[in-house]
């Protein structure tokens, strides 16, 4: 018995005998779909989901670390590594955008508040080439001088680009205040970027963005058993284990503050209230969606109110999920007339309100969330980003089709219960960034009698001394005159006498 052991480990031992790919659940999406969720090696699992409908892939890449996770002063890096990873790997400058460009396929990178993104699609039959791709990216991007003087110019080139919309400079205070950093700037300061240097960044790449848990979605005509074949071929053999990091936490000592801001060049005010709330891995999550549905659906709801009074040019409610808590924001765009004031009692009036919601109003708006749901996982790139979010969030892909389970369990009678539980003003950040404020000039005071009297008096003295100066140049004009018909007379005589003894005159 004991020599059948051996040869286990030492077949287990030879490369390419042994799987070390196992399942770890399946979640299902529909009649026709399924995730498998897969785990590849200590820090990468992958989600399956096999979608005959399109003869193509879709190919997504989670890295678990996004601009929050960096430390205030230093963000920008995993924005600046995103654009060299996708842009360059290790192939020649441009080589990798004609190899996806003569394969048919398309690629696209995004730095998020809690991951980063690389997105590869390509034909069905070019799997293998999608591997290939991400594996050079991951293992051995090339960061040298010239490429990152070059991507400088790009980066700072969008920063400044962005950094005129007064939306992201409102979003980057608010969700400085969320995470409690002075400058939160996901692209990073300016001068931060241009003091990067090819060996610090690669230090990061290598020591901190390769050692984060990374997730691989891959829908659409695929094999199953070719996909895990090939993603063992390329990173089964690693077992580093995961090395953790200290998450950035809420920022609590803000709660309950109403902030201010201002700027010269805003056409309209901009408004954004929020809320602490779980993330996607609590049931209320989902009862919180529902409440976010009620508040703006198209009539007689708090968003209609304030659109259809003009009292806001724009209204949303959105609840969004992140590591370790959610996040449950009104934003609004104000014309600079209407009070900050009036939009948070309308809001808490609203909240009340929904109190007492009836069971019909309540049934529309959770059919409208799961129709909602149902939509987004017929669109790939949306399902694989559910995935990656709810795997960089709470460590599990497979949350977002929960999700669907958790909204049909929840009721009316829940409703009132989530508001008195976390949308109160204790609970919640409110910010504002409007224009600067103008003086008003000082009120002009009314004249009385002895106003009037002063003026009088001077008009009278103005003309007065206007008409001295009108006879004082009457009489120096006729003096000036007579002297000048009198030099006149005596210089003709002279002009005669020297014109005697100067024939030339």
């Amino acid at each position: 018995m004991k020599h059948y052991a051996h040869i286990i480990i030492l077949a287990c031992l030879l490369p390419c005998t042994c799987t070390a790919y196992e399942l770890i659940g399946t979640a299902t999406l529909s009649e026709t779909l399924v995730a498998q969720h897969y785990t590849i090696n200590p820090r990468l699992d992958a989600v399956i989901v096999v979608d005959r409908t399109t003869s193509s892939f879709e190919y997504q890449t989670f890295y678990c670390a996004g601009s929050a996770d960096e430390a205030e002063g230093k963000q920008g890096r995993l924005h600046f590594l995103e654009h060299i990873m996708m842009g360059r790997g290790s192939y020649e400058p441009g080589e990798l955008n004609q190899i996806i460009a003569d394969n048919g396929g398309q690629r696209h990178a995004a730095t998020y508040y809690h991951f980063t993104r690389f997105t590869l699609r390509f034909p069905k039959d070019k799997f293998d080439l999608a591997v290939e791709i991400d594996r050079n990216i991951y293992y051995d991007t090339v960061i040298d001088e010239e490429v990152v003087e070059k991507e400088k110019k790009i980066v700072l080139t969008e920063r400044s680009q962005r950094m005129t919309q007064s939306t992201r400079r409102s979003s980057n205070y608010f969700y400085g205040l969320i995470y409690g950093k002075k400058n939160f700037n996901g692209l990073g300061a300016e001068t931060f970027i241009q003091q990067l240097e090819p060996v610090g960044l690669k230090d990061y790449y290598e020591n901190f963005l390769r050692e984060q848990k990374r997730l691989i979605v891959i829908i659409g005509d695929v094999d199953i058993d070719h996909v895990l074949t090939k993603l063992d071929e390329a990173y089964g053999n690693d077992i580093t284990p995961v090395k953790l990091y200290a998450r950035p936490s809420p920022n609590r000592d803000v709660l309950g503050k109403r902030l201010k801001n201002s700027s010269k060049t805003l056409s309209l005010t901009i408004f954004r209230k929020g809320w602490y709330t779980p993330n996607l891995g609590n049931r209320d999550y989902a009862g919180l969606l529902i409440v976010e549905r009620l508040l703006e659906k198209p009539s007689n709801s708090l968003r209609a109110s304030l659109v259809d009074s003009r009292l806001a040019k724009s209204f949303n409610v959105s609840v969004g999920s992140f590591k370790g808590f959610g996040l449950m924001t009104c934003y609004a765009e104000l014309p600079h007339n209407t009070s900050r004031n009036t939009i948070q009692d309308m809001i808490h009036v609203a909240l009340v309100n929904l109190k007492t919601i009836s069971d019909a109003e309540f049934n529309a708006a959770r059919n409208r969330q799961l129709t909602n749901l149902y939509a987004a996982f017929y669109n790939r790139s949306s399902m694989a980003n559910s995935f990656g979010g709810a795997f960089a969030h709470a460590d599990d892909p497979l949350l977002y089709p929960k999700l669907i389970q958790d909204l049909k369990s929840i009721r009316a009678e829940d409703i009132p219960r989530l508001i008195d539980e976390y949308l109160t003003d204790d609970n919640s950040i409110t910010h504002s960034l409007t224009e600067i404020e103008k003086k008003e000039p000082a009120p002009r005071r009314s004249l009385q009698f002895g106003h009037y009297t002063v003026i009088v008096l001077t008009v009278i003295g103005a003309i007065t001394l206007l008409g001295g100066i009108v006879a004082l140049y009457g009489w120096g004009t006729k003096e000036w005159r007579k002297k000048a018909r009198t030099t006149f007379s005596s210089s003709q005589k002279v002009i005669l006498n020297e014109a005697t003894f100067n024939p030339d005159i």
